[in-house]
């Protein structure tokens, strides 16, 4: 395995699909690749937008994005992987995590069982079951 791609929406679920990967890339040497996807903005988002002078919402929108994916790579860096990647989308979750692994050749996608979704109290995530569905590498969904 070459290529591991972990989805991170910075909520707890997708920390521990960002350890569990990262442990997984160390032991394989693979690159690992954190994709974060803005799709949706909760309301304590919303909040810290509204504190925000003089700056567009795509502009404060690519950098809650940046802020989750450098969070994601100190978590990451923890545990040892070599080589880290970055990469924020935006779209339909499923979607652009699916096409991110295609587009590096991810040979396994790792997600949290849930994110920050309003609807995180179904048994599993509709992006993680889509991912489960759809993907045409392995996927693994972290509880």
């Amino acid at each position: 395995m070459k290529r591991i791609l972990v989805a991170t929406d910075g909520s707890e679920g997708a920390g521990r699909a960002v350890d569990a990967a990262a442990r997984l890339a160390a032991e394989l040497r693979a690159e690992l690749w954190i994709v974060n996807v803005m799709d949706g903005i909760s309301d304590e988002e919303l909040g810290r937008i509204a504190q925000v002078e003089n700056s567009s919402i795509g502009e404060v929108v690519g950098a809650l994005s940046d802020q989750i994916l450098l969070a994601a790579k100190d978590r990451a860096l923890r545990l040892g992987p070599l080589s880290i990647h970055l990469k924020s989308r935006s779209g339909d979750l499923a979607q652009a995590i699916l096409d991110t692994a295609g587009e590096i050749g991810a040979e396994a996608i790792f997600a949290g069982k849930r994110g920050r979704s309003r609807l995180a109290g179904i048994l599993l995530g509709s992006v993680s079951q889509k991912l489960a569905s759809l993907a045409s590498c392995m996927v693994v969904i972290v509880p």
